[in-house]
């Protein structure tokens, strides 16, 4: 069908079957016919255009990338900016420092997939079937009309499923590469289903997978043809791994020579550079995307080191403004939750339907939601259920919800009391919902009240144990007189005896040592028999 020009595909009369018919009009010329070795480097493989290929495909190598951009430039040049993929290991050898191959099947990356990192080069296949390498330029590297319009809107979805379903098959596979025969039944394995290529509009497993070069690499010739992942997925696969690793570190850093060792605690299994498609971490630790981690030179025991951090942009103080807000914001959504929580994918259309209005992330100077929660871990923390992750409010949040619910269910009542034993009850009437008592750490009610103590009390009465409001004007009235002595000390601290007897001549009120650790918590620190403003009281002063 691709030569229509040459041949013509007739039906047999006689019922034996389609005839290719060759066109007598026609003459082909053997310079036509592209050749499939270099005629320098290769003067002793006298193949014919039409005798059987006997290359198997590029040997699997172990070198730098850097060392190898330069050197295929090299060979590019002196070549005219074209060499047939079957002699290029031959002209390599021959312009170059020879490159051997490894053949422990453990150790190194096929160098037909490596030529794809090497920039300004592109491994292009010819209508009769040949690969070359060639300089990458405007004409070869243009985007193609059938790029720009996709797949049909009905067949879409079900690609996108068939590359998320490739690469969780590939990734998994040591060296991350699969042998073309084996990939069916694999996927079927793998899967517990078939794969039919009719599904995604074609009828052959090749023409599928040459549809998504952006994911998927199809290597060598022959019987030796495997599947791997393309470069640039690699890159987005190291990249998203790399960010894992940094983020399960306490302060989302680490030195570069304890890569390894990070990596195994984060996946639970050992680190191999080569099953991401490289040589060396450096080449593709070059290759990740601007603003994604930020890597500078140190000294640790007089050794040169590298520290790899999160990349974070300084907010603007109308972004930090904008974050406390939205710290606010979550607080309000979660209330009104059961359990304290929302699942992170449906918390950007419950946070829309609840204040009527889109999250933009961008309006906090981030570029993820991942990274707003981050800015406000005071608030909100992730936590994984299973394959989920759920978004909470902090154990300090919480508290503070639940006890101006309870304080309300108090208020709500006639008496401004309720019985211990009907609390439960009064509650659920109220919000729709059992009290959190799990979420917050507790068995029963007594103890989520204990929690409580700056909104409800217990009281002894007639009627058996009856809980009240906490009257919080006088705890109110009592942090700003607390605040006001202590501002005016050296260092905003003062000895505890001193500081309960000032209190009450000057104020005529007597403190306890209780109310300052439960009601004014976050107020001041008692410790060593002195009490003292919060850090970030001593901020705010």
């Amino acid at each position: 069908h691709r030569m229509k020009e040459v041949v013509t595909l007739t039906e047999d009369l006689t019922g034996v079957g389609r005839m290719v018919q060759l066109n007598t009009n026609t003459v082909v010329t053997t310079g036509e016919v592209e050749s499939l070795h270099c005629e320098t480097h290769c003067p002793t493989s006298q193949v014919g255009w039409g005798e059987t290929r006997v290359w198997e495909g590029l040997p699997i190598v172990v070198v730098e990338l850097e060392v190898l951009s330069t050197n295929v430039r090299k060979v590019l040049k002196s070549h005219s900016g074209s060499v047939p993929l079957a002699s290029l290991l031959h002209c390599y050898n021959a312009d170059c420092d020879p490159l051997g191959g490894i053949d422990d099947g453990l150790n190194g990356v096929p160098l037909e997939h490596l030529l794809q990192a090497v920039k300004g080069v592109l491994v292009t296949t010819g209508d009769t079937g040949i690969k070359k390498l060639v300089d990458a330029t405007q004409g070869n590297c243009g985007v193609k009309y059938s790029d720009l319009v996709g797949p049909p809107p009905a067949l879409a979805g079900q690609l996108i499923t068939f590359t998320r379903e490739v690469v969780d098959m590939l990734k998994i596979v040591p060296g991350c590469k699969i042998a073309f025969y084996k990939f069916i039944p694999r996927y079927h394995h793998h899967f517990g289903k078939q794969c039919r290529v009719a599904d995604y509009g074609y009828t052959k497993l090749r023409d599928l997978l040459d549809s998504l070069p952006h994911v998927i690499q199809v290597i060598g010739e022959g019987a030796k043809t495997f599947i791997t992942l393309a470069h640039k997925a690699q890159v987005r696969r190291f990249s998203n791994d790399l960010l894992k690793m940094l983020k399960s570190q306490p302060e989302k850093q680490f030195l570069f020579s304890g890569f390894p060792s990070v990596f195994e605690k984060t996946f639970f299994k050992p680190f191999s550079i080569f099953d991401y498609g490289v040589c060396q971490l450096k080449d593709i630790l070059s290759d990740i995307p601007e603003n994604t981690i930020v890597m500078e030179d140190v000294t640790v025991e007089s050794n040169l080191d590298v520290i790899i951090s999160v990349f974070r942009r300084d907010q603007t103080q109308e972004e930090v403004m904008r974050t406390r807000g939205f710290a606010k914001e979550v607080v309000e959504l979660l209330r009104h939750s059961p359990d304290l929580s929302i699942c992170f994918n449906k918390f950007i259309p419950a946070y829309h339907q609840h204040f009527g209005r889109q999250c933009r992330v961008g309006s906090y100077g981030m570029t993820k939601l991942i990274e707003l929660f981050e800015a406000v871990t005071d608030t909100v923390e992730i936590r994984e259920d299973g394959e989920e992750r759920l978004v909470q409010l902090t154990k300090d949040k919480m508290v503070w919800v639940v006890g101006e619910q309870v304080e309300c269910v108090i208020k709500a009542s006639r008496a401004r009391c309720v019985a211990l034993t009907d609390l439960e009850e009064e509650y659920q009437k109220m919000f729709g919902h059992m009290m959190p008592l799990g979420r917050m750490g507790v068995g029963r009610v007594e103890e989520l009240v204990e929690m409580l103590q700056s909104w409800v009390r217990t009281v002894n009465s007639k009627e058996g144990i009856m809980v009240v409001t906490v009257d919080r004007g006088f705890i109110r009235t009592m942090a700003s007189n607390v605040r006001r002595l202590l501002v005016e000390q050296d260092g905003c601290t003062m000895e505890l005896e001193d500081f309960i007897e000032k209190m009450a001549t000057r104020f005529g009120s007597h403190i306890e040592v209780e109310l300052l650790t439960r009601d004014l918590s976050y107020l001041v620190d008692v410790k060593g028999g002195m009490v003292g403003l919060t850090s970030l009281q001593l901020c705010a002063r």
